[in-house]
């Protein structure tokens, strides 16, 4: 090439073509990065096939106000934020949330104080929309008006709501402005014009299956948009801009500022067909179980050769049960990706189950679906087909069943392939979004673990029981609608697991009572070296102070009458650790 100017353009041109590319994709794992592109990522479609969450400045309004004006130099009055939900994706239901409302300046807004320590705190819970006073709780933690460490300039109100009976509020398609609670100030203007921009923070959603429907700022899994409120201060005698009221348009830059615009929230259709699943649901109460999901599985022995009734019986006592849930359970014969009529259902599944064996000693697999009174029963299954002999809490053996069995399931040292298999053309049972119980665990915990933890304060170890490979397929061997990779259900979930023992139950009988209060009195003065120490009595602090003073005392004296069912103060089962928190599934 003999002119090299031509050459120099060319180079130019394709070291900026390369820029464009590597600003798209982003580097080094090449994902596409949207914020390269922030300018054209932006507009209502953002939106579109998801939830998201905005944050609402006047509450006089029906609209979503994002920008509010007020006159400044105004005297001090109450102010208050609605945090509201609005949804363009498929329908989903609520059962869990949390999420943090952000202030920069206090001084023009600072947070109320609590009203209560549960739905009528600051934040306060909207209750129009959670009527079910008996589930849906926000005590546990109660609300935070301000959390620590408390500072004079920011504030940030946290609310942490959950149901432990799968009975949280629908979100159907399209709806706006479902309001989820108010955030209650005291607002004083400046006295001169400025700004000052509430976030919204750490949101977690979780619908009644204990899926993970969105969160942000910082995303966990399912990300959505999060939209903040600004209010404006002018001058009275400046001319104030007009009020923006409108769902706004994606912006999910770092500070979350959204731009509002005049266009009306876009409508979409839901899937027709959602993914199957196979989600796990441990037994307990809110007090025990969580998001995520999560439970407690609580030490409780007793030394009796004959154990008392009342002692150990209480759910995640000494062992826990846990079900295996399955949804969007429906045959596709000719897999032209529709349900088949008439819809033969489920025919067989399977799954695998992985865990720590120091932790758990073992799970023992369950079939329910099959077995009398189970899905199957309606349709013709009559017969337990689980394996006693793997689990004797299974009623039932597996060589007394005419419609199947469950025998080649294998058990490992720290994994079990649990699978049933019906026999003939027996329609099995269907199922959409009401979960299904298929099988059940039992989890017993190891013996071991009392010489290790010991009842004092945050004791305990978690540990992620694993499903892979979870399978459902129907009558005639063909994965059920809605099956990837070969036949794997899209979603296998998982349990994070906190073994721990109740604080200051030093018998270990789930219980606080005056018997372990003389327990630990007649230790009292006892210090490392004398025989009156153990540190199994040595529970303040919990790194152990080798003695047993005071504090020990009251921390049992203290806690009388909690029990495993309702812990005092709460012991909530502990959130996994990453990389299984929140959603945890796999395949």
């Amino acid at each position: 090439m003999k002119k090299p100017q031509l050459m120099i353009g060319l180079l130019a041109a394709l070291g900026t073509a390369i820029g464009l590319f590597v600003a798209i994709v982003g580097l080094p794992y090449g994902r596409m990065s949207y914020t390269a592109f922030a300018a054209l990522y932006h507009g209502t479609t953002n939106e579109q096939g998801k939830l998201y969450m905005t944050l609402d400045c006047d509450t006089s309004t029906a609209a979503t106000d994002l920008v509010c004006n007020i006159p400044a130099g105004g005297v001090a009055s109450p102010r208050d934020v609605l945090v509201t939900l609005g949804n363009n994706g498929p329908a989903t239901s609520l059962s869990a949330m949390n999420f943090d409302v952000l202030t920069p300046n206090k001084p023009v807004l600072a947070p109320l104080p609590n009203v209560d320590g549960n739905r009528n705190g600051n934040p306060d819970l909207f209750d129009a929309n959670f009527p079910n006073t008996v589930t849906f709780n926000c005590s546990l933690p109660a609300p935070q008006p301000e959390l620590p460490p408390i500072n004079p300039a920011t504030a940030g109100s946290r609310l942490v709501c959950f149901t432990g009976a799968n009975d949280g509020p629908a979100l159907p398609t399209s709806i706006v402005n479902f309001q989820l609670a108010t955030v209650h100030y005291t607002m004083t203007p400046p006295v001169v014009a400025g700004s000052v921009v509430l976030t919204i923070a750490n949101v977690s959603l979780t619908d009644n299956a204990f899926n993970e429907i969105g969160s942000c700022n910082a995303t966990i899994s399912v990300a959505i948009d999060c939209f903040s409120t600004t209010f404006n201060f002018f001058v009275p005698t400046a001319t104030p801009t007009a009020t923006n009221t409108l769902i706004p348009t994606a912006t999910n830059t770092p500070t979350n500022t959204a731009t509002a615009t005049n266009t009306s929230t876009p409508t979409l259709t839901p899937t027709p067909n959602p993914a199957p699943a196979v989600v796990k649901s441990p037994e307990g109460n809110a007090n025990n179980t969580g998001p995520g999901p999560s439970a407690n599985l609580w030490l409780c022995t007793t030394s009796t050769a004959t154990p008392t009734p009342s002692l150990c019986a209480g759910p995640g006592e000494g062992h826990l049960r846990v079900f295996e849930n399955a949804t969007n359970v429906h045959q596709d014969y000719n897999a032209d990706g529709i349900v088949d009529v008439p819809d033969m259902g489920l025919g067989a599944y399977e799954f695998q189950v992985e865990y720590d064996n120091f932790v758990i000693q073992s799970v023992n697999p369950c079939d329910v679906v099959f077995s009398p009174g189970g899905a199957g029963a309606a349709r013709g299954y009559v017969d337990q087909l689980n394996s006693s002999a793997i689990n004797p809490n299974c009623a039932g053996d597996p060589g007394l069943a005419n419609n199947g069995t469950c025998a080649m399931s294998f058990v490992l040292e720290n994994l079990i392939r649990f699978g049933c298999v019906t026999r003939g053309q027996v329609a099995g049972p269907v199922t959409s979004a009401v979960p299904m119980t298929i099988a059940s665990l039992y989890l017993v915990p190891h013996p071991d673990l009392k010489n290790d933890i010991f009842p004092g304060n945050n004791n305990g170890t978690i540990t992620i029981l694993k499903d892979n490979g979870c399978e459902l397929v129907d009558i005639f061997g063909h994965p059920v609608l809605g099956s990837i990779n070969g036949g794997l259900t899209p979603i296998c979930g998982d349990l994070a697991v906190t073994v721990r023992i109740l604080e200051g139950d030093l018998n270990l009988d789930c219980k606080v009572s005056v018997t372990d209060e003389q327990a630990i009195a007649t230790r009292y003065g006892g210090f490392f070296g004398s025989l009156l120490y153990n540190k199994w009595y040595d529970l303040e602090p919990a790194t152990h102070d080798l003695d047993i003073d005071i504090k020990d005392l009251q921390k049992v004296f203290g806690r009388d009458g909690s029990t495993c069912q309702n812990p005092i103060p709460a012991q909530l089962p502990e959130n996994p650790p990453a990389p299984f928190a929140p959603l945890l599934i796999r395949q």
